[in-house]
């Protein structure tokens, strides 16, 4: 099994990020990084997709035969962040 090392890194980045009960639960992007990596590696072999922690991972077979598992950011905290940042925006209106 092969991880994308960039959707992974980025993926961990933009989590860690904008999901607070990451930053509560890890202490860096890295760690969170890695756990995702250890998730891919536990559920991935028969699995296509898997979502929890604000992260999703989706897995298939290359063209040599090798599964694959590439990582992305749920909508679920892509949207909660948005309208965080949102709130954000129109409290700084109206002071």
């Amino acid at each position: 099994m092969r991880t994308d090392d960039y959707d992974f890194e980025a993926t961990a980045k933009a989590v860690f990020e904008m999901n607070d009960s990451c930053r509560n639960r890890y202490d860096s992007w890295e760690e969170l990084q890695s756990f995702m990596i250890s998730m891919a590696y536990t559920y991935m072999h028969k699995s296509n997709s898997f979502s929890t922690g604000g992260f999703c991972l989706t897995a298939y077979d290359d063209h040599d035969g090798e599964r694959t598992v590439r990582a992305s950011v749920s909508s679920y905290v892509a949207n909660q962040y948005i309208d965080k940042i949102h709130r954000i925006k129109e409290l700084i209106k109206v002071l």
